[in-house]
């Protein structure tokens, strides 16, 4: 009986959300580049659900590969028999869809052109977009938060830069994803991403960059937005006090996260929960932010690290690294900060959670940049993406 009714739900939630099937006559499915291990397209459809269908399709079996990969880990690590039913319940009792239909419309219909163009079921994408809405729904545990960030501003003759190491199940390994997308009304923005989500971290042409990072110690809203769709909207704006302004309209995030932002002028870092946006800028006093997986108004001497992966400790070690020392950080040091333990996660120290991605991003006004690992940066070369020559080369060995 229980099953019946929640497939009825589903189907009811499937018919209520869907949208008017574009025509996709003239969308033409995009070439994609593998520079190391990164996948590399640029979507320049008219509409966003032809830019969500050009994605799809383009990275169809990328995308079928790493759904099937997610299912397995739910079924292994979080210990759920049946993945099929805890997605649909996790659809069932979650209320995250207003809140995007408010917030972020076109956002959803790029996400119904990826299920269309990747040939999945739209149910299971829409619950594969929210890794960290998932976790906190399926494991009622707050200790998946691994990811550290940091930013750096106002240095003399150097851009402002921001950047993050992302930790996260191995289940991504081999869908890293490059997004170069281009809007009809000329914004354009550098993604990266797991082949068939929104987004994950990235810049736009308006030197707007922002990445993000779980804060476990926090609650997030029950009606929120998820973390993708606020990174891209984040990356609609055209500077850090419009980004932030975004953030407080939205009242929360549907999972207690933080975001780091840039633009030509500072760095914030940001905490988006349920209590609402909180900014915090210019640590020590001085030009930096850094956050790793707790609310920086917390008294550490109170906090179990072992239930939020050790934050406190990278958190210490990114504080060491940048006080007093940020006005020489480019985006060479940022490299080798991510490269340092306990900053670092690698395949020996952290199986379960590795640096599946590290990313820098450098704010610079007249051609930002990025610099991404495909996983612990470590044993993974950065490749540089930019506005100009779109993929400019690999780090040699």
């Amino acid at each position: 009986m229980y099953r019946a009714a929640l497939c009825f739900a589903l189907l009811l939630f499937a018919l209520t959300t869907a949208v008017a099937a574009a025509d996709i006559t003239n969308v033409k499915v995009p070439k994609v580049e593998k520079h190391d291990k990164l996948y590399y397209l640029t979507l320049d459809a008219e509409t966003p659900y032809g830019r969500g269908y050009q994605h799809g399709a383009a990275l169809k079996y990328v995308i079928q590969k790493g759904i099937s990969q997610w299912k397995q880990w739910i079924n292994e690590v979080l210990g759920k028999q049946d993945t099929e039913i805890e997605i649909a319940e996790f659809i069932h009792d979650t209320d995250f869809l207003d809140g995007i239909r408010k917030h972020t419309p076109e956002l959803y219909e790029e996400v119904q052109g990826i299920a269309k163009g990747a040939e999945v079921d739209f149910n299971t994408l829409y619950a594969y977009q929210m890794f960290d809405e998932f976790v906190v729904y399926a494991s009622n545990k707050y200790r998946f938060g691994k990811c550290s960030g940091l930013g750096v501003h106002s240095r003399k003759d150097k851009p402002n830069l921001l950047g993050q190491n992302n930790d996260l199940p191995p289940y991504y390994d081999g869908t890293h994803a490059v997004l170069r997308i281009n809007y009809p009304s000329g914004l354009e923005a550098i993604v990266f991403t797991w082949a068939g989500l929104l987004a994950q971290n990235g810049v736009n042409n308006r030197n707007v960059g922002v990445t993000m990072n779980i804060v476990p110690t926090a609650k997030g809203t029950e009606d929120g937005v998820p973390m993708p769709y606020i990174v891209r909207g984040i990356l609609e704006t055209s500077s850090s006090d419009e980004a932030v302004k975004f953030l407080k309209s939205l009242g929360g995030s549907a999972a207690p996260m933080n975001f780091i932002i840039g633009d030509g002028s500072r760095v914030v870092t940001v905490e988006n929960t349920a209590d609402g946006a909180k900014v915090f800028e210019n640590f020590h006093g001085e030009n930096w932010v850094a956050h790793t997986n707790h609310h920086l108004d917390i008294d550490l001497s109170t906090l179990d690290d072992t239930a939020v992966s050790k934050t406190v400790p990278r958190y210490r070690a990114l504080e060491e690294m940048l006080k007093g020392k940020s006005a020489a950080v480019d985006a060479e040091r940022a490299k080798q900060i991510f490269r340092t333990k306990p900053v670092l996660k690698n395949w020996v120290t952290d199986p379960g959670f590795p640096t599946m991605e590290s990313i820098v991003i450098e704010l610079a006004a007249d051609n930002p940049r990025v610099h991404i690992a495909p996983g612990p940066p470590d044993t993974n070369r950065y490749s540089t993406f930019d506005f100009e020559k779109g993929y400019v080369g690999t780090e040699q060995k």
